[in-house]
């Protein structure tokens, strides 16, 4: 996946590259980072360093990785000023010397830590933002895998969208009574449903049919549903991979086989690189054999995202890493 937000260790993450956010004194400043100096062992970071303590705010070293990687770049880290308007300029310069400074050693992977979060005073939210503003403008250029390394307690309790926060509450409210209620038929009302409650249906697209219209939407393969419609919108093959967050490996994979079978998330995510409404992206996902389920957390945020016409698949993965849920794309 070109870009992923987990929460962990950074000294656990199996990347090519480990970024250190340092101070101008070249200590690690933030958990995270600390941790790769606590793994390795103070004396031999500091060692490893000792010639790079006169860099400037957004500039770089590079060490060996040690036992943790090929190598870890680490960078001087800004410290966020009310008072200056050069905070995003600052962050942003960041991230960019040391995703310049990757590709110049040939990495194919990199994990970051929230640089400048803790410490360095930048609100968390602002900060993720920032990160995934810098990061996404690299790898629509770039191929290389991001990870994005949060600890628990810097993930942002920001609200981006109430609407869409009522609907995953009132969804769970509605687990809650659906499980009270015992009635074998209720039951078998909504397994046959896919849990849609009745109001829903008078939404649901589809118009009453019989099988052999369903069985006509599934007559063209997953796949080559996908290459009719990037030829029907005018598409080319990178800009709907990228859109959609997916290794160009894995869009080969698509390309060349005929019966290609994607994970849910996956298929997802090409209807956002393809800039589908709800109703298309149902007829996708039927073709791989997944439907949205009205009950389930992730769905209600891609369902939202689509009636919304937010296709940044970025801001998607946000909004799913928020709730824990899976995010979009390919791994």
């Amino acid at each position: 996946m070109p870009l992923e937000i987990v929460i962990g260790n950074i000294v656990e993450q199996k990347t090519d590259i480990i970024v250190s956010s340092n101070n101008n004194k070249m200590i690690a400043v933030g958990a995270n980072s600390l941790a790769i100096f606590n793994k390795i062992g103070y004396k031999k970071v500091l060692k490893a360093i000792k010639d790079y303590r006169n860099l400037k705010t957004t500039e770089v070293a590079v060490t060996s990785g040690f036992d943790l990687c090929q190598k870890i770049i680490h960078v001087v880290s800004p410290i966020y000023d009310e008072s200056s308007d050069s905070n995003e300029k600052l962050l942003l310069e960041t991230y960019n010397n040391v995703l310049l400074k990757a590709k110049q050693l040939l990495a194919r992977s990199i994990s970051f830590p929230l640089i400048s979060v803790g410490a360095n005073k930048y609100p968390r939210q602002l900060a993720l933002d920032i990160a995934i503003k810098a990061i996404r403008n690299f790898i629509k250029d770039n191929d290389l895998d991001v990870k994005l390394v949060l600890l628990p307690e810097e993930k942002s309790d920001e609200i981006k969208y109430p609407e869409l926060h009522r609907l995953i509450n009132e969804s769970k409210v509605e687990k809650v009574e659906k499980r009270t209620l015992k009635a074998p038929g209720y039951r078998l009302g909504m397994m046959v449903a896919g849990d849609l409650a009745k109001e829903d249906f008078e939404s649901f697209h589809y118009e009453k049919t019989d099988l052999e219209d369903y069985l006509d939407k599934i007559e063209i393969s997953f796949s080559k549903t996908v290459l009719n419609l990037i030829d029907e919108k005018g598409y080319t093959d990178s800009e709907v991979y990228k859109r959609a967050n997916l290794d160009r490996r894995v869009f080969s994979r698509l390309r060349s086989l005929d019966d290609y079978q994607p994970a849910k998330t996956t298929a997802i995510a090409l209807a956002f690189g393809l800039m589908l409404s709800v109703a298309q992206t149902d007829d996708l996902l039927l073709k791989a054999g997944y439907s949205l389920s009205r009950s389930n957390t992730a769905d209600i945020i891609v369902r939202y995202c689509l009636n919304n016409e937010i296709y940044d698949i970025y801001e998607v993965n946000e909004l799913l890493f928020k709730y824990n849920q899976k995010q979009l794309g390919s791994i």
